[in-house]
């Protein structure tokens, strides 16, 4: 018999890559909480909600890309705001006024997502912190 013993192996990827895990997907999530979208779209759209704890992935499928939407992307970390209209909905002001109202009511979440951001540094703060 030999008095050699084994060395466990840990489970799962090393310390480093469990820490760049976690730095990408805090990434991720500040991503998230720093940007609006709103999206109206015209035509055919197959709209796809998915929840996986508290996430809501929403996924809108296409036959073909649309050739009529309105699309405004609100930036908090820049305050860019950017809004592209298709040539046709131009002069279809109720859709626009719906857009518009939609891109409203979207941007009331920020305050809400500005103090989840907080929480969030402090949580991480406090833990390296050891508190």
């Amino acid at each position: 018999m030999s008095d050699t013993v084994a060395t466990p192996t840990p489970a799962g990827p090393p310390p480093a890559d469990r820490a760049q895990s976690f730095i990408d997907q805090a990434k991720a999530i500040l991503s998230d909480l720093l940007e609006v979208k709103v999206v109206t779209g015209v035509g055919t759209i197959d709209v796809e909600i998915t929840t996986d704890g508290d996430s809501t992935t929403t996924k809108l499928n296409t036959v073909k890309p649309l050739q009529e939407s309105i699309v405004t992307v609100v930036k908090i970390t820049d305050g860019d705001i950017s809004t592209v209209i298709s040539e046709g909905l131009v002069g279809n002001a109720d859709l626009r006024a719906f857009h518009a109202d939609q891109v409203a009511k979207s941007l009331t979440v920020l305050p809400d997502n500005l103090r989840a951001l907080v929480a969030v540094a402090k949580s991480l703060l406090d833990l390296e912190s050891g508190e």
